[in-house]
Order: structure tokens, then C-alpha cells, then sequence
């Protein structure tokens, strides 16, 4: 049976939305009334897979919520290779639940829904039933299933393919020369301090209560201008402590504003040990930075991908996870998952005593501050977009299960609106921008596009939805900047030969970000591309390749490839680009016509984020991504985010300005803007309906 359109039931329903559960035809696609409709539906990537898809993939999304009922009960293994990981669940899991539940990274880029065709493995032996799937016959024919349609019903062993595996990030900032590039004119003053104290022993002449005792002592120590406070459990082992150690101990303060609360009393050492954890938590990636917090000095790095990712690489479809059965604790399960696999790995090489880390910062977006601290997120999905906190008290490690000294503290970097989260605050702290008297535009280019337009006077902030295709989601063999990604694509214009650049020198494994990037650049000022992300038939080598579902390109041969096929771009993959690109240039003109600013009164554009750093600023404007104007402007500044988040752990000047900075944001609502809306439509050509717009790119296809 087709589905049918929402709207008109004589219609088939060709187009499905899985945010308002609703299928479109032609016509409804096209109409603009948003009391009908979503009118950013054509950027919107939570239903661009389902869109290009075909029509089996149409009608799986017909049955999204179907489930095959697995008759048999028990318990079965599962096996995966290459790890040789032996799990054991009960017959009726996916192999996708069971790798989750083995700490294995599968990708799923649709969170398990079975449209994107990502997590695919290979069965070597074993007995599963699987569901219809989105896989090539080749596929199918090589043993690959999606691992979320497949069923255990007996033991097996399966294969996760190269291309599926978790493999370290490449680290866009190793950390360690944070200190020197950012404390310049603030002191170290962390979350927790340590005091050491030799107190004088009770006596008839002096009978105050051992509380009373330390609280003295601290305040002799310049503790004194704040209410003092101690919890039951800290305080029924206060007075062994003092006995047990002759009255000389130190001392772990933890410092809420106006309040210092004694967390820790041990054994005095003159050479104490006090580190904390600062984090970046962000959509697809998590980095954490282990600090020693009476030097400054960061002294050990590490990242990993977010386990949240198995539902789904967008905010919306993790809010949507989160809505389900047990679906909240299942989100922060993953998110301080993520964070504990990297606090083991940065205490393994280090070889410090995890009690010793006494404090934990964090930035990230607002979707990602909230898994952390297990708060429903659902309310910033619906209008008026409204999340339950933008900024937050300190908290304690144990409240939020992180696997560090229990009462460690917790600092959450605050965030300004629904979509513009710490992330963002630790962003403008490290750019400056609130201090200059020159115009800066900030940009943080990830799955979400937010930006910050100002000066040290005014702050103006919006946000809107660039989807995860820059960083792999949605495009056929997209991937992250991880090793064997293709980063740099070159077209010699005479010859049309292809030239690439490899992350690591590896064979390649597909396209990450700034690939596509450069790729999409060179076929399109090599006139293999036009200006509506359609392919020419100039090509006469092979590498056009004309499909059923649309025509391809082949960027690199299955014999130089790390895989078993060619490694290709399609017309539907360069069609969720431009979508994408069209989103992050509508986002910028909207915010700058929004505070009647011209592109001509910008002293510098600012570019954030791990994927920012790998974008060539030329490549960009070329593709229409960022506006055509002086390439002095532009200035990237590297993780802000995790940089914002290490000054947050080691400087209360630094947490004082990031709340002035969250407060002092104005922020402009994209969802109801036409402005935006024509912004974006004008930018889904390259690289612009309006060829003038982009003088640079103008006399480059002229030549």
C-alpha cells in the first residue's frame, strides 16, 4: 500500500517528515503556508534520507514503529570480529542493541530506524531474522544486513566492516599550549581549592566543636567572606579525620559563589595533588582535556565519538530517543558513558588516581548540556523552544554518575537559548569578541550552525539547522576527519585528472567534510558540476557514472580504496550539501540584515569547531557556504568550545564572564523568519542564484 499525503488523500505521499509523522506530495513539498506546513522542511535532515531514498525505503518509513515478534526466549552470544568480543543477550535483540550493550561503536546515523543503511555487518555464521532493509543487492549477497533489523534468534559471529569501526579522532587542538595561549592576565583559581590546615587541639580553654574549629582556621586562611558549608556525610567523618591525622590535614574547598563547602578532609601533604577534567560534549565528537590544577597545565588529551550517536547524529532525533521507554536514563547513560571511556583512557596513561580529580567543566550545546545532567529535552524541540536551563548551580561527579571523586565538582558552562548552548559561550569568551570595539561575526560550523554577531557594546546569536553532512551524516560514503578520509579534492581543469589528500596518508575510506568541500569546488569550477549540483556529460574517463537513482561521480577507484567498492559522490549527496551549505549562508545574511549590518562593516569572521579548522575559506566561498568578502577577514580559532571549557575549569574570572556573555546574547528566532527562509532558497545554487553576490567565484568562471 502507498502512503498517502497528509494533505491531499488522492495523492501518493512521495516526501515523509518523522518529526510530525506525515507524509507530502509534490505540491504540499513546494507550499510555503507554515499554519500547514514546516516551511524549512527542504533543509530539514531529519527526512532528507527518505526523500532521495527509494520507494522501499518510503515504505519502510511507513513502518518505523513495526518490530518482528520474535517467538523464540533464551539466551544467545554474539561474536565480533575483528575484535573477537563475545557477548552474551537475549534471543530477540538486535545486533545493534547487542553491540551497544558490548561497548562497541556500530554507526547509525539514523538512531536505528533503518533508513540510512549505515550500520551495516556482515554475518559469518549464525542464525538471525531480519527485516526489508535499505542495502544494495551486492549487499545482501555478500551476507551485510543492517545490524538494527536484524534479530538474534540463535548464536552467531559477524564482521564489522573498516568503515563502521570507532577510531580516534583527529584532535584539532592537542591541549597542551592552552595554558600560555589563554590564561595571559588571569590567575589560576579552580572549581575546588585545597587548603592546607594545622589546627590547635581542643582543650578546656578551648572548647568550640571541631567544625566550628576548621571553619576558624579557614577563615584565618582568607576563606572567611563566604558561608561555610559541609554535608552529613563529609561531617560525620570530620572528627576522625582531625584525631586520626594530630589536627594537621588538608583541606578541599568547592566553591559555590558565595558558599565554600568543605568536600574532602585528608591527610596533610605539602605536596598535594588536585586535577580536573575539562570537556567539550559535543554532538558528534567528545573531547576532554586532564588538567593539573595547581599549575595549569594540561597533561593529558583525548576524544572519542559520542555514544549518543546510535540515536541518531541530529539533536532532534536525540530528543526523540529520549521520549521513549526508559529513553531519558538511555541518554544519559550514553552521554556519561562517552565521558567515563575517556576519563579511563586519560587515567591509564597518566597513571593518576581518579579520587584526585576534584573538578569537571563542561560546554556543549544545549540538547547535549541536558543529556549530561539527565533533563528532558523535549520542550526545546516544540515551540516556543523553551530548554529547562540555560545556566545551572554546581553540582557534585556523583549527581551525574561521572566516574571520578564523587563529591568532585561540576561546572556547566551556560548557554543562552534552546539552540545556542554553552558551547557557544565558551565560543565568544576564547574569539574576544565581547571585548572589541570592531564588528566580529563568530561562526561554530557543526551539525547546527550557530553564530554570533557583535561587539563589546552588543551580542546578537541565532542558530539554524546545517544537518550532519559536513561531518558525514546523510551522504553515501561521508564519514568524520578520521584516517583514510579523502580532506582535499583537486581537478586539474585541462586534464580532469583527480588528485587527493588523505588524513594519515592512508588508502581512502570515504569523504569527510572538508573533502566534499573541495570536491564540489573543483567539479564545479571545472564545469563538471553546474550551478544546480547537476553533472555534465564533459567527463569522457569513466568517472561519470549514470545510476538509476541518479548519476555519480567516482572520486577514487575500488582498487586504491580501503573498501570493496568505488568510492563516489552522488547528485543526492551533493543535493543534502547544498542544502546544508544553503542553511549555514541563510543563517549569516539573516543575522546580519537582522541587526542592519553590511557585509562591508565586518572587521573579522571567526570560524569555530573541530570541522572549521580543515575548511579552506576560498573552497567555501566558492561553494557559496561563507560570504564573498576580503580572505584577511576570516580567523580560525580551533575548538573554542573545548578552549572555553578548560578556562571555565582553572579560573573564576573566566566562569564570572562566560555567565555576563550567556546573558548578554540577544537571540534571533530563525523558525519564523521569511527572511531566512528566502536566504536560504536564493542559496541552494552555486554558489548563489545571485552570481554578483560572489564577485570572487564570478571571475574565476569567467577565466
Amino acid at each position: 500500500m502507498e502512503p498517502v499525503c497528509y494533505k491531499h488523500s488522492d495523492r501518493t505521499g512521495k516526501y515523509y517528515c518523522s518529526k510530525y509523522q506525515r507524509y507530502l506530495c509534490d505540491e504540499c513539498l513546494a507550499c510555503q503556508d507554515p499554519s500547514l506546513y514546516c516551511k524549512f522542511r527542504k533543509m530539514c535532515f531529519i527526512w532528507e534520507v527518505v526523500k532521495h531514498g527509494t520507494p522501499d525505503m518510503q515504505e519502510m518509513a511507513l513502518a518505523l514503529a513495526k518490530k518482528i515478534k520474535v517467538r523464540v526466549k533464551g539466551k544467545a552470544s554474539v561474536t565480533f570480529l575483528p575484535l573477537n568480543k563475545t557477548i552474551e543477550v537475549e534471543k530477540g535483540t538486535t545486533l545493534l542493541e547487542a553491540a551497544h550493550k558490548g561497548g562497541i561503536y556500530i554507526n547509525a546515523r539514523c538512531g536505528g530506524k533503518g533508513l540510512c543503511g549505515s550500520c551495516k555487518v556482515k554475518v559469518e555464521d549464525g542464525d538471525l531474522e531480519c527485516e526489508d532493509s535499505p542495502l544494495f543487492d551486492k549487499d545482501k549477497d555478500r551476507g551485510f544486513v543492517l545490524s538494527c533489523r536484524a534479530q538474534i534468534i540463535g548464536d552467531v559471529v559477524i564482521s564489522v566492516p573498516e568503515e563502521n569501526k570507532a577510531r580516534a579522532l583527529k584532535i584539532v587542538q592537542d591541549g597542551f599550549h592552552v595554558k600560555e595561549q589563554l590564561l595571559t592576565g588571569r590567575s589560576i583559581s579552580p572549581l575546588v581549592s585545597i587548603v592546607p590546615l594545622e589546627l590547635l587541639p581542643p582543650s578546656l580553654d578551648d572548647a568550640s566543636s571541631d567544625l566550628e574549629r576548621v571553619r576558624h582556621a579557614l577563615s584565618k586562611a582568607g576563606f572567611g567572606n563566604a558561608y561555610m558549608y559541609i554535608s552529613l556525610p563529609v561531617l560525620r567523618d570530620l572528627s576522625a579525620s582531625l584525631r586520626s591525622n594530630n589536627w594537621k590535614v588538608n583541606i578541599a574547598l568547592l566553591h559555590h559563589g558565595f558558599t565554600h563547602e568543605i568536600i574532602k578532609v585528608e591527610e596533610y601533604k605539602p605536596l598535594y595533588k588536585l586535577f580536573g577534567l575539562a570537556v567539550d560534549m559535543g554532538t558528534t565528537s567528545v573531547v576532554a582535556y586532564l588538567v593539573d590544577l595547581i599549575s595549569g597545565d594540561v597533561i593529558g588529551s583525548t576524544s572519542t565519538q559520542n555514544r549518543q550517536v546510535v540515536c541518531g547524529e541530529d539533536v532532534i532525533s536525540r530528543i526523540i530517543c529520549a521520549k521513549g521507554k526508559d529513553g531519558l536514563q538511555i541518554f544519559h547513560d550514553y552521554a556519561i558513558s562517552t565521558i567515563n571511556s575517556l576519563i579511563d583512557e586519560l587515567i591509564a596513561v597518566t597513571k593518576i588516581n581518579r579520587n584526585d580529580i576534584l573538578s569537571f567543566a563542561v560546554a556543549g550545546n544545549t540538547v547535549m548540556t541536558q543529556s549530561v545532567l539527565k533533563l528532558d529535552p523535549s520542550s526545546i524541540r516544540t515551540e516556543p523552544y523553551v530548554p529547562v536551563a540555560v545556566d545551572f548551580p554546581i553540582l557534585h561527579a556523583k549527581n551525574i554518575d561521572l566516574d571520578i571523586n564523587p563529591k568532585a565538582g561540576v561546572y556547566v558552562v551556560p548557554g543562552n537559548a534552546a539552540y545556542v548552548g554553552g558551547d557557544i559561550t565558551a565560543g565568544i569568551l576564547v574569539s574576544g569578541l565581547y571585548t572589541r570595539e570592531g564588528i566580529t561575526l563568530f561562526i561554530d560550523v557543526g551539525t547546527n550552525g550557530e553564530m554570533v554577531l557583535g561587539n563589546k557594546d552588543w551580542m546578537m546569536t541565532a542558530s539554524c539547522s546545517a544537518g550532519p553532512a559536513f561531518e558525514g551524516g546523510g551522504i553515501r560514503q561521508g564519514m568524520r576527519a578520521l584516517p583514510g578520509a579523502i580532506e582535499a579534492v583537486g581537478i586539474d581543469p585541462a586534464t580532469l585528472e583527480v588528485s587527493l589528500g588523505v588524513i594519515d596518508n592512508e588508502p581512502p575510506a570515504g569523504l569527510c567534510g572538508s573533502g566534499m568541500i573541495s570536491l564540489i569546488a573543483s567539479l564545479f569550477t571545472s564545469g563538471i558540476l553546474d550551478s544546480s549540483g547537476k553533472f555534465s556529460d564533459k567527463l569522457s574517463d569513466g568517472r561519470l557514472k549514470r545510476r538509476e537513482f541518479g548519476n555519480e561521480f567516482v572520486v577514487s577507484w575500488q582498487k586504491d580504496t580501503q573498501l570493496e567498492e568505488d568510492i563516489v559522490i552522488t547528485e543526492a549527496d551533493i543535493a543534502i550539501l547544498l542544502q546544508s551549505k544553503a542553511a549555514v549562508y541563510a543563517g549569516i545574511m539573516t543575522l546580519l540584515k537582522s541587526a542592519g549590518i553590511t557585509l562591508e562593516a565586518i572587521d573579522r569572521i571567526q570560524l569555530a569547531g573541530g570541522f572549521g579548522k580543515y575548511i579552506d575559506f576560498k573552497l567555501a566561498i566558492i561553494l557559496g557556504m561563507l560570504p564573498d568578502t576580503d580572505l584577511s577577514k576570516f580567523e580560525y580559532l580551533g575548538n573554542s568550545a573545548m578552549s572555553g571549557a578548560y578556562l571555565a575549569l582553572v579560573s573564576e574570572d573566566a566562569r564570572k564572564e562566560l555567565l555576563k556573555i550567556s546573558r548578554a546574547m540577544t537571540y534571533i528566532d530563525f523558525s519564523s523568519s521569511n527572511l531566512f527562509y528566502d536566504e536560504y532558497r536564493q542559496a541552494l545554487f552555486l554558489p548563489h542564484t545571485d552570481i554578483r553576490s560572489f564577485p570572487s567565484v564570478e571571475k574565476i568562471l569567467k577565466k
